[in-house]
């Protein structure tokens, strides 16, 4: 936090400003004396407090306080002084004080007033944030457990601030001797950690200023990361241009089709030559597009072997299929597992041909364990393991015995069950989406709205139901 202080007397500055240190020896003060001089101080310095006398020569505290509002009205601004005079302190008020103190102030009375303003800031930064990270559930991205240490570095745009992502304990201690120096940390998909801090070099070569740069910067860093892990460091050229981008998007789009064909007509060998074609064109691709190229596979095998009419993939199914995607860290591991998935599922799927439709106890006890379980974790590939099938052939038959999809089954059975608990629990929105199997509350609450047409605290309101305070919402 920055703070200025405001006094035509030097003692009284100094006194304030070793209070401040005191209780607060992080904080940023500035001596900034008064006068004009002191209000060039706080245009260059953007403080988040200022505390300041409001009789001095040449321009009195109010003056400095109106231009002060007229510069930024988020600057929080405390009128200090020896006169217990009302008039004083209503116009202050009138002019945007948010508190009006007699001298000397003692220690409590400065401790209380930083820690509101702290705790203000803390309150508008995290409702800033999650106005970002709600954009990036279509990215398949989830944010969570963020610890705040300096949220000023937010507000001022001035200063430019870097993304660090991996180890957060290691990257807390490189910065242990300046905390005031970080803003958050957080961890990323329950599997890693970032750390973001104020910066003045700019040595990682990505770093933003304003707030509007800040999820752009987020998506690239990880994805670097994320690419440097994924292939072990060692990896083929991937094209540089837009023309051979979309040439290679393009090859693996009908590659994808050329696959779906092949696996619904059973042709085993022109499966696996079309394939291998699909993974080379993939060796390409930037890392998230590859990613990406994979879920729609995945996507596109699983509601097109399932029913003959033009496929289309619902978000619910692309999520679905992106956590299954993401569950391998490195990407010949991925390879293999689509490869057996794929070429296994079809065996399975001439199996069933050959099936009298009436051997179908097994799905009875699928059905069952979607109804009746409480496992959070409960997949396709899970389910279709305790009853003995291949996941594509438990996908085909749960769409033809139910008329929808695995996938949105589970969706819809979810949202029955967090409608249940939000009506009879007390819950928060986070506790009960992480309860019914989405670690990302933002997308649960996405998925809430679109089955019932309300957030879940809308519903909650629609209800009369009044719970504690939610979180992201």
């Amino acid at each position: 936090m920055k703070i200025c202080v405001v006094d035509d007397e030097k003692e009284v500055r100094l006194s304030i400003i070793y209070k401040i240190e005191m209780l607060f020896p992080y904080a940023q003060i500035f001596d900034v004396e008064f006068g004009r001089f002191a209000l060039e101080k706080i245009q260059l310095v953007r403080p988040d407090l200022v505390f300041m006398d409001i009789r001095m020569p040449e321009m009195d505290g109010l003056e400095i306080l109106r231009s002060v509002k007229n510069l930024n009205a988020s600057i929080q601004v405390v009128i200090l002084s020896g006169y217990d005079d009302f008039e004083y302190a209503r116009k202050a008020m009138q002019l945007g004080a948010m508190d009006y103190l007699l001298k000397p102030a003692d220690r409590e009375q400065l401790r209380e007033v930083i820690t509101k303003v702290e705790q203000d800031m803390q309150i508008s930064f995290r409702k800033e944030l999650e106005e970002y990270l709600g954009k990036l559930s279509n990215q398949y991205l989830f944010i969570h457990d963020i610890q705040c240490f300096n949220t000023s570095l937010w507000f001022d745009e001035r200063q430019m601030k870097e993304i660090y992502v991996g180890d957060t304990t290691l990257l807390l201690e490189r910065f242990k001797t300046t905390p005031q120096q970080i803003l958050i940390s957080f961890s990323i998909n329950n599997d890693y950690s970032g750390i973001v801090v104020g910066a003045f070099s700019g040595e990682n070569g990505l770093n933003f200023f304003e707030k509007d740069e800040f999820l752009s910067v987020l998506v690239s860093r990880i994805e670097q990361y994320e690419g440097q892990r994924y292939f072990g460091g060692q990896r083929e050229s991937v094209v540089s241009t837009e023309k051979q981008r979309k040439e290679i998007a393009k090859q693996a789009s009908q590659l994808r089709q050329e696959i779906l064909s092949y696996a619904k007509a059973g042709n085993y060998e022109q499966l696996k030559v079309s394939l291998h074609a699909w993974f080379d064109e993939l060796q390409g691709m930037a890392f998230n597009q590859l990613r990406k190229e994979c879920v729609n596979l995945m996507a596109l095998l699983d509601e097109g072997l399932s029913k003959n009419e033009v496929v289309v993939l619902e978000e619910e199914k692309i999520h679905y299929w992106w956590n299954w995607v993401a569950e391998h860290k490195t990407w010949n591991e991925l390879k293999i597992k689509i490869q057996k998935f794929i070429l296994d599922g079809v065996n399975a799927l001439r199996q069933l041909e050959n099936q009298s439709p009436s051997n179908l106890n097994w799905f009875e006890q699928a059905l069952q364990l979607v109804d009746h379980s409480l496992d959070p974790n409960l997949s396709l590939e899970s389910v279709a393991e305790v009853v003995g099938v291949h996941p594509v052939t438990l996908s085909r038959i749960f769409k033809q015995q139910t008329g929808m999809n695995f996938v949105r089954y589970i969706v819809r059975r979810r949202m029955r069950d967090a409608q249940s608990m939000l009506l009879k629990t007390d819950k928060k929105i986070n506790e009960i989406s992480e309860e019914i199997g989405y670690v990302d509350y933002r997308y649960f609450r996405t998925l809430f709205k679109k089955e019932f047409g309300l957030t879940p605290s809308e519903y909650r309101k629609r209800n009369g139901i009044s719970a504690a305070s939610d979180e992201g919402e």
